[in-house]
Formats: structure tokens, C-alpha cells, sequence
């Protein structure tokens, strides 16, 4: 090999990429599997297409779902203060029969108007409450149960049999099948011998 042979001519024209340098138009040479390439970057481009819809897409579900969610957690937060309110508004009523009865036994009413105003207030709290889901635990004469009694005292007895509620001290209330207090109850036992 000889000097001149390892030299590039300037003269020369070369093939770099597509184009020949030293002319200004592009050449287009034939590329062995060039339509396979074509078909290849259309599919890409098909499919970023639609990754991108999926993408955005998913991005509506996801907002429309918070949504969904913000205004579920606002109609609870109503619905909690209109059930409240609900019951508060049926409560006024008594507190205003307990302030006239206060307002009846100050001014000198006989002691059994006061007790017949007491009664007529207790039977509208229990108006009130029941339709909410309030019962009272019925005790006497029924088996001590540790689950809705609270057995404050114990009695000797031979009218009932043992671990029989005697006697009822406060009562006892449910709401929706949930205790809500225990009935304060005394229990019978067998009298010592």
C-alpha cells in the first residue's frame, strides 16, 4: 500500500448517512428491509398513541373517582348532622315541658301537679327516643345476665331462685341491639343455712 493510496482525496465525494457530502441533494439509497422499518416505527407510533389515550383516560377515572369519594364523605358528614339535628329538634319540646315544670313547682304548684308533669315528660322523652331505636331492658324476675345486668347488691331469698334479678335500681337501655347501659340490678341468692 502505498502513501497516496492511504489519503483522502478531497475531491473525492463520500457517503455519509443518506446524503453525499459535497452535493446538495439527498440520495436515497435502497435499504435492504426498509419497509419492515417503516412498518415498525408506524407501529410505535400507533402504539404510544394509545398508551398515551389510556393514559389520560385513566387519569378522568382516577379524578372522576376522588370526586365520587369527596362528595360520599360530604353527604355523610350532612346526613350525621341532619340525624342529629332531627333528634335534637323532637328533645326541645321536653327540655321545655322540664323548665315549665321547674317554673310550676317554684311558683307554688302542688307537689302532685309536679309529679303528673314529670310523668306527661318522661312519656314524650320515650316518644322521642324509641323511634330512634331505644328500649329499655326489662330485669325483674328474669335470670341474672352479666352481658345487659349490673349487680349492685345481692339479696337473700327463698321466693326466687338464686341469681334471680329482685329488684331494679336504674334500668337498663339498648339501641339498635347495642347495650347502651346495663340495668343496675340487685340479685337474689340463697339464704345462708
Amino acid at each position: 500500500m502505498n502513501e497516496r493510496e492511504d489519503q483522502v482525496n478531497p475531491e473525492e465525494v463520500e457517503l455519509v448517512g443518506e446524503k453525499l457530502v459535497g452535493t446538495e441533494e439527498p440520495v436515497s439509497l435502497p435499504i435492504e428491509g426498509q419497509e419492515v422499518v417503516d412498518e415498525r416505527d408506524e407501529l410505535i407510533a400507533k402504539l404510544n398513541a394509545a398508551l398515551e389515550a389510556t393514559k389520560e383516560e385513566m387519569l378522568r377515572q382516577l379524578a372522576e373517582a376522588q370526586n365520587i369519594q369527596r362528595r360520599l364523605r360530604s353527604q355523610m358528614e350532612q346526613d350525621r348532622k341532619y340525624a342529629v339535628e332531627s333528634l335534637v329538634r323532637d328533645l326541645v319540646p321536653v327540655l321545655d315541658n322540664f323548665e315549665r315544670s321547674l317554673n310550676a313547682a317554684e311558683g307554688g304548684a302542688s307537689p302532685e301537679a309536679v309529679i303528673d308533669g314529670i310523668r306527661a315528660m318522661q312519656k314524650s322523652l320515650i316518644r322521642v327516643l324509641e323511634p330512634v331505636g331505644l328500649v329499655r331492658v326489662s330485669s325483674v324476675g328474669e335470670p341474672f345476665d352479666p352481658e345487659k345486668h349490673e349487680a349492685l347488691a345481692t339479696v337473700e331469698t327463698d321466693d326466687v331462685p338464686p341469681d334471680t334479678v329482685t329488684d331494679e335500681i336504674e334500668p337498663g337501655y339498648v339501641l339498635a341491639d347495642r347495650l347502651i347501659r346495663p340495668a343496675r340490678v340487685r340479685v337474689s341468692k340463697a339464704p345462708e343455712a
